[in-house]
Protein backbone atom coordinates (compact mmCIF):
# COMPACT_ATOMS: atom_id res chain seq x y z
CA UNK A 1 0.00 0.00 0.00
CA UNK A 2 1.27 3.34 -1.33
CA UNK A 3 2.01 5.83 1.96
CA UNK A 4 -0.07 9.38 1.70
CA UNK A 5 1.87 12.60 2.33
CA UNK A 6 0.88 15.73 2.71
CA UNK A 7 1.70 16.82 -1.02
CA UNK A 8 -0.89 14.16 -2.05
CA UNK A 9 -3.41 16.10 0.58
CA UNK A 10 -2.49 18.93 -0.48
CA UNK A 11 -2.77 18.26 -4.34
CA UNK A 12 -6.45 16.68 -3.31
CA UNK A 13 -7.38 20.75 -1.63
CA UNK A 14 -5.65 22.42 -4.15
CA UNK A 15 -3.63 24.01 -1.10
CA UNK A 16 0.19 24.52 0.11
CA UNK A 17 1.78 21.71 1.76
CA UNK A 18 2.29 24.52 4.27
CA UNK A 19 -1.01 24.66 4.90
CA UNK A 20 -1.80 21.20 5.47
CA UNK A 21 0.88 20.76 8.06
CA UNK A 22 -0.46 23.88 9.83
CA UNK A 23 -3.88 21.56 10.04
CA UNK A 24 -2.48 18.51 10.69
CA UNK A 25 -0.51 20.02 13.50
CA UNK A 26 -3.03 21.69 15.63
CA UNK A 27 -2.26 24.99 14.07
CA UNK A 28 -5.62 26.13 13.26
CA UNK A 29 -5.06 29.94 13.84
CA UNK A 30 -2.89 30.07 10.83
CA UNK A 31 -6.34 28.76 8.40
CA UNK A 32 -9.71 29.68 7.59
CA UNK A 33 -12.48 27.41 9.58
CA UNK A 34 -13.58 26.18 5.36
CA UNK A 35 -9.83 25.56 4.20
CA UNK A 36 -9.63 23.65 7.58
CA UNK A 37 -12.23 21.63 6.98
CA UNK A 38 -11.53 20.44 3.61
CA UNK A 39 -8.32 19.71 4.84
CA UNK A 40 -9.48 17.43 7.43
CA UNK A 41 -12.18 15.90 5.10
CA UNK A 42 -9.45 15.43 2.95
CA UNK A 43 -6.95 13.62 5.35
CA UNK A 44 -10.08 11.44 6.07
CA UNK A 45 -10.78 10.09 2.40
CA UNK A 46 -7.06 9.81 1.67
CA UNK A 47 -6.31 8.23 4.96
CA UNK A 48 -3.15 10.33 5.42
CA UNK A 49 -1.47 9.14 8.80
CA UNK A 50 1.10 11.42 10.42
CA UNK A 51 4.45 10.99 10.18
CA UNK A 52 5.66 10.26 14.34
CA UNK A 53 9.11 11.08 13.66
CA UNK A 54 8.06 14.42 11.50
CA UNK A 55 5.40 15.54 14.65
CA UNK A 56 8.58 15.15 16.73
CA UNK A 57 10.92 17.41 14.56
CA UNK A 58 7.56 19.85 14.81
CA UNK A 59 6.85 19.85 18.56
CA UNK A 60 10.46 19.35 19.48
CA UNK A 61 8.91 16.32 21.23
CA UNK A 62 9.07 12.32 21.06
CA UNK A 63 5.28 11.21 22.24
CA UNK A 64 7.65 8.62 23.89
CA UNK A 65 6.91 8.32 27.94
CA UNK A 66 9.51 5.85 29.86
CA UNK A 67 8.12 3.44 32.63
CA UNK A 68 11.43 2.77 34.51
CA UNK A 69 11.06 -0.32 37.04
CA UNK A 70 14.38 -1.70 38.68
CA UNK A 71 15.83 -4.28 36.55
CA UNK A 72 16.21 -7.70 37.08
CA UNK A 73 19.42 -10.28 36.84
CA UNK A 74 17.27 -13.14 37.05
CA UNK A 75 15.47 -12.20 33.56
CA UNK A 76 11.61 -12.86 35.20
CA UNK A 77 9.18 -10.28 33.87
CA UNK A 78 9.56 -6.44 34.95
CA UNK A 79 6.04 -6.01 35.85
CA UNK A 80 5.99 -9.13 38.92
CA UNK A 81 3.01 -8.00 41.01
CA UNK A 82 -0.93 -7.31 40.11
CA UNK A 83 -0.22 -3.74 41.57
CA UNK A 84 2.42 -2.85 38.67
CA UNK A 85 0.28 -4.55 36.50
CA UNK A 86 -2.98 -2.42 37.15
CA UNK A 87 -0.91 0.75 37.69
CA UNK A 88 1.18 0.00 33.92
CA UNK A 89 -2.14 -0.93 32.07
CA UNK A 90 -4.28 2.50 33.47
CA UNK A 91 -0.63 4.54 32.88
CA UNK A 92 -0.51 3.40 29.11
CA UNK A 93 -4.74 3.98 28.45
CA UNK A 94 -4.37 7.38 29.83
CA UNK A 95 -1.44 8.06 27.82
CA UNK A 96 -3.08 6.61 24.53
CA UNK A 97 -5.84 8.67 24.73
CA UNK A 98 -3.17 11.80 24.64
CA UNK A 99 -1.61 10.67 21.61
CA UNK A 100 1.53 9.15 23.93
CA UNK A 101 3.27 5.68 23.75
CA UNK A 102 4.78 3.77 26.50
CA UNK A 103 7.83 2.27 26.75
CA UNK A 104 9.00 -0.34 29.73
CA UNK A 105 12.28 -0.66 30.52
CA UNK A 106 14.42 -2.08 33.43
CA UNK A 107 17.07 0.43 35.12
CA UNK A 108 19.29 -0.34 37.96
CA UNK A 109 21.63 2.67 37.26
CA UNK A 110 22.18 6.42 36.69
CA UNK A 111 23.79 5.46 33.41
CA UNK A 112 20.75 3.13 32.22
CA UNK A 113 18.35 6.18 32.81
CA UNK A 114 20.62 8.77 30.79
CA UNK A 115 20.94 5.97 28.13
CA UNK A 116 17.00 5.60 27.90
CA UNK A 117 16.04 9.33 27.76
CA UNK A 118 19.08 9.84 24.79
CA UNK A 119 18.53 6.90 22.97
CA UNK A 120 14.39 7.17 22.61
CA UNK A 121 14.32 11.25 23.27
CA UNK A 122 11.75 10.38 26.07
CA UNK A 123 9.25 13.83 26.97
CA UNK A 124 9.02 11.91 31.00
CA UNK A 125 9.62 8.94 32.65
CA UNK A 126 7.45 7.17 35.33
CA UNK A 127 9.25 5.31 38.08
CA UNK A 128 7.96 2.63 40.06
CA UNK A 129 9.03 -0.12 41.95
CA UNK A 130 12.20 1.56 43.39
CA UNK A 131 12.76 2.48 47.24
CA UNK A 132 13.49 5.98 48.17
CA UNK A 133 17.57 5.43 48.21
CA UNK A 134 17.75 3.64 45.04
CA UNK A 135 15.59 6.90 43.44
CA UNK A 136 18.27 8.95 44.77
CA UNK A 137 20.75 6.42 43.23
CA UNK A 138 19.30 7.19 39.74
CA UNK A 139 20.59 10.82 39.87
CA UNK A 140 17.58 11.90 37.56
CA UNK A 141 18.30 14.78 35.30
CA UNK A 142 17.17 18.05 36.96
CA UNK A 143 15.46 19.09 33.33
CA UNK A 144 13.87 15.61 32.81
CA UNK A 145 9.91 15.60 33.62
CA UNK A 146 9.42 12.84 35.83
CA UNK A 147 6.87 10.85 38.47
CA UNK A 148 7.50 8.54 41.34
CA UNK A 149 4.86 6.49 42.11
CA UNK A 150 5.22 5.29 45.47
CA UNK A 151 8.78 7.10 46.42
CA UNK A 152 9.19 9.67 49.40
CA UNK A 153 11.50 12.52 49.67
CA UNK A 154 11.68 15.76 48.16
CA UNK A 155 10.76 16.45 44.84
CA UNK A 156 12.81 18.08 42.50
CA UNK A 157 11.35 21.44 39.96
CA UNK A 158 10.58 18.77 37.49
CA UNK A 159 9.00 16.01 39.48
CA UNK A 160 5.99 15.04 40.80
CA UNK A 161 5.25 11.88 43.24
CA UNK A 162 1.98 9.60 43.16
CA UNK A 163 0.93 7.29 46.17
CA UNK A 164 -1.74 6.08 48.43
CA UNK A 165 -2.72 6.94 51.72
CA UNK A 166 -0.13 4.27 53.28
CA UNK A 167 -0.18 5.13 56.98
CA UNK A 168 -4.64 5.61 56.53
CA UNK A 169 -3.92 2.01 55.03
CA UNK A 170 -1.65 0.35 57.90
CA UNK A 171 -4.02 1.78 60.33
CA UNK A 172 -6.98 0.26 58.95
CA UNK A 173 -5.77 -2.68 58.78
CA UNK A 174 -4.67 -2.80 62.54
CA UNK A 175 -8.41 -1.43 63.56
CA UNK A 176 -9.85 -4.73 61.79
CA UNK A 177 -7.54 -6.88 62.86
CA UNK A 178 -7.86 -5.90 66.50
CA UNK A 179 -11.37 -4.74 65.96
CA UNK A 180 -12.09 -8.91 65.53
CA UNK A 181 -10.21 -9.51 68.93
CA UNK A 182 -6.92 -10.35 67.44
CA UNK A 183 -3.83 -9.36 70.13
CA UNK A 184 -0.28 -10.91 68.59
CA UNK A 185 -0.18 -9.63 65.34
CA UNK A 186 2.38 -10.20 62.37
CA UNK A 187 3.27 -7.58 59.51
CA UNK A 188 5.34 -9.03 57.11
CA UNK A 189 6.58 -7.37 53.49
CA UNK A 190 9.83 -5.43 52.23
CA UNK A 191 10.54 -4.45 56.08
CA UNK A 192 14.28 -3.71 55.95
CA UNK A 193 13.70 0.07 56.25
CA UNK A 194 14.41 1.04 52.78
CA UNK A 195 10.70 1.06 51.47
CA UNK A 196 8.78 4.55 53.16
CA UNK A 197 5.83 2.80 52.18
CA UNK A 198 6.29 -0.17 53.82
CA UNK A 199 7.01 2.15 56.77
CA UNK A 200 4.28 4.38 56.55
CA UNK A 201 1.62 1.16 56.74
CA UNK A 202 3.70 -0.19 59.92
CA UNK A 203 3.41 3.26 61.79
CA UNK A 204 -0.55 3.12 60.82
CA UNK A 205 -0.66 -0.68 61.80
CA UNK A 206 1.37 -0.02 65.28
CA UNK A 207 -0.70 3.03 65.84
CA UNK A 208 -4.22 1.04 65.37
CA UNK A 209 -2.47 -1.50 68.20
CA UNK A 210 -1.53 0.72 70.35
CA UNK A 211 -4.93 2.52 69.98
CA UNK A 212 -6.65 -0.72 71.31
CA UNK A 213 -4.50 -1.01 74.24
CA UNK A 214 -1.89 -3.63 72.98
CA UNK A 215 1.91 -2.97 73.82
CA UNK A 216 4.34 -2.35 71.33
CA UNK A 217 5.67 -6.29 71.64
CA UNK A 218 2.01 -6.95 69.90
CA UNK A 219 3.30 -6.14 66.07
CA UNK A 220 6.27 -8.70 65.04
CA UNK A 221 7.56 -7.24 61.45
CA UNK A 222 9.01 -10.02 59.74
CA UNK A 223 11.00 -8.99 55.84
CA UNK A 224 9.59 -10.52 53.12
CA UNK A 225 9.72 -9.65 48.65
CA UNK A 226 6.74 -9.15 47.29
CA UNK A 227 6.34 -12.67 45.78
CA UNK A 228 3.73 -15.74 45.98
CA UNK A 229 6.94 -17.85 46.65
CA UNK A 230 8.51 -16.48 49.56
CA UNK A 231 4.86 -16.09 51.46
CA UNK A 232 4.13 -19.72 50.90
CA UNK A 233 8.03 -20.12 52.19
CA UNK A 234 6.62 -17.62 55.45
CA UNK A 235 3.38 -19.35 55.47
CA UNK A 236 5.72 -22.40 56.35
CA UNK A 237 7.46 -21.01 59.05
CA UNK A 238 4.71 -19.26 60.77
CA UNK A 239 2.32 -22.36 61.16
CA UNK A 240 4.21 -23.84 64.18
CA UNK A 241 3.64 -20.16 66.00
CA UNK A 242 0.04 -20.34 64.86
CA UNK A 243 0.10 -23.88 66.91
CA UNK A 244 1.25 -22.17 69.82
CA UNK A 245 -0.74 -19.58 69.85
CA UNK A 246 1.92 -16.65 69.70
CA UNK A 247 0.49 -15.50 66.25
CA UNK A 248 -3.40 -15.03 65.44
CA UNK A 249 -3.33 -12.80 62.78
CA UNK A 250 -1.31 -11.66 59.83
CA UNK A 251 -0.89 -8.23 57.70
CA UNK A 252 0.93 -8.61 54.44
CA UNK A 253 1.95 -5.28 52.73
CA UNK A 254 0.76 -6.85 49.04
CA UNK A 255 -1.95 -9.43 47.97
CA UNK A 256 0.05 -11.68 45.70
CA UNK A 257 2.48 -12.15 49.32
CA UNK A 258 -0.63 -12.87 51.41
CA UNK A 259 -2.29 -15.36 48.92
CA UNK A 260 1.27 -17.27 49.35
CA UNK A 261 1.08 -16.93 53.32
CA UNK A 262 -2.37 -18.39 53.37
CA UNK A 263 -1.01 -21.27 50.76
CA UNK A 264 1.80 -22.27 53.12
CA UNK A 265 -0.33 -21.90 56.32
CA UNK A 266 -2.97 -23.76 54.43
CA UNK A 267 -0.26 -26.63 52.79
CA UNK A 268 0.47 -26.90 57.00
CA UNK A 269 -2.30 -28.31 58.03
CA UNK A 270 -3.32 -24.10 59.77
CA UNK A 271 -6.82 -23.25 58.82
CA UNK A 272 -7.75 -19.82 57.60
CA UNK A 273 -9.42 -17.98 59.21
CA UNK A 274 -10.48 -20.12 61.79
CA UNK A 275 -7.13 -20.33 63.16
CA UNK A 276 -5.29 -17.60 62.39
CA UNK A 277 -6.11 -14.40 59.93
CA UNK A 278 -4.96 -13.11 56.77
CA UNK A 279 -5.21 -9.83 55.70
CA UNK A 280 -4.01 -8.33 52.20
CA UNK A 281 -3.13 -4.87 50.62
CA UNK A 282 -4.23 -3.66 47.30
CA UNK A 283 -7.54 -5.30 46.55
CA UNK A 284 -5.97 -7.07 42.93
CA UNK A 285 -8.24 -9.20 41.55
CA UNK A 286 -6.14 -11.77 42.99
CA UNK A 287 -7.41 -11.53 46.15
CA UNK A 288 -11.29 -12.54 45.14
CA UNK A 289 -9.79 -15.07 42.75
CA UNK A 290 -7.77 -17.57 45.55
CA UNK A 291 -9.72 -19.61 48.71
CA UNK A 292 -10.56 -17.93 50.79
CA UNK A 293 -11.29 -14.91 49.31
CA UNK A 294 -9.04 -12.55 50.78
CA UNK A 295 -10.19 -9.24 52.98
CA UNK A 296 -7.66 -6.40 52.06
CA UNK A 297 -6.72 -2.87 52.03
CA UNK A 298 -7.84 -1.42 49.10
CA UNK A 299 -6.21 1.17 47.18
CA UNK A 300 -6.76 2.52 43.45
CA UNK A 301 -4.45 1.53 41.76
CA UNK A 302 -5.94 2.35 38.46
CA UNK A 303 -5.63 5.72 39.84
CA UNK A 304 -1.99 6.05 39.92
CA UNK A 305 -2.00 5.22 36.76
CA UNK A 306 -4.13 8.02 35.63
CA UNK A 307 -3.02 10.27 38.12
CA UNK A 308 0.80 9.63 37.50
CA UNK A 309 0.11 10.41 33.36
CA UNK A 310 -1.95 13.39 34.33
CA UNK A 311 1.16 14.72 36.29
CA UNK A 312 3.89 13.65 33.94
CA UNK A 313 2.12 15.41 30.82
CA UNK A 314 1.36 18.42 32.68
CA UNK A 315 5.18 18.58 33.54
CA UNK A 316 5.54 18.06 29.80
CA UNK A 317 3.55 20.40 28.60
CA UNK A 318 4.06 23.07 31.53
CA UNK A 319 -0.06 22.99 31.85
CA UNK A 320 0.72 21.58 35.34
CA UNK A 321 3.45 23.37 37.05
CA UNK A 322 2.03 23.87 40.05
CA UNK A 323 0.88 20.63 40.91
CA UNK A 324 3.52 17.80 42.47
CA UNK A 325 1.47 15.35 44.42
CA UNK A 326 -1.57 13.31 43.75
CA UNK A 327 -2.96 10.83 46.83
CA UNK A 328 -5.22 7.53 45.97
CA UNK A 329 -7.27 6.71 49.04
CA UNK A 330 -7.83 3.45 50.32
CA UNK A 331 -10.36 1.33 52.25
CA UNK A 332 -11.22 -2.02 54.11
CA UNK A 333 -12.65 -4.90 52.19
CA UNK A 334 -13.54 -7.38 54.51
CA UNK A 335 -13.92 -11.03 52.89
CA UNK A 336 -13.65 -14.49 54.27
CA UNK A 337 -9.40 -14.93 55.05
CA UNK A 338 -10.20 -12.61 58.35
CA UNK A 339 -12.26 -13.65 61.30
CA UNK A 340 -12.70 -13.58 65.38
CA UNK A 341 -9.26 -14.35 67.26
CA UNK A 342 -9.27 -17.91 67.99
CA UNK A 343 -10.31 -18.92 71.45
Amino acid sequence: MDTVTLKDVARAVGVSVMTVSNVVNGRLDRVSPATAARVEAAVADLGYVPSAAARTLVARRSGLVGLLLPGRADAASLLGSPHDVAVTGALEAALRRHDHHLMLRGVTTAADVRDSVRRWGLDGVVLMGFTDAAVAGLDLPTTLPAVLVDAGGPAGPTQARVGSDDLGGGRLAGKHLTGLGHRRLVLCGPADGTSGVVEARLAGFRAAASAAGLPASAVRVLDARTTYGDGVALGSRLAADVRAGAVTAVLATADVLAAGVVRGLTDAGVRVPDDVSVLGYDDAELARQVTPRLSTVGQDTGGKGRLAAELLLGLVTGDGAGVRAATVPVALVARESTGPAPG
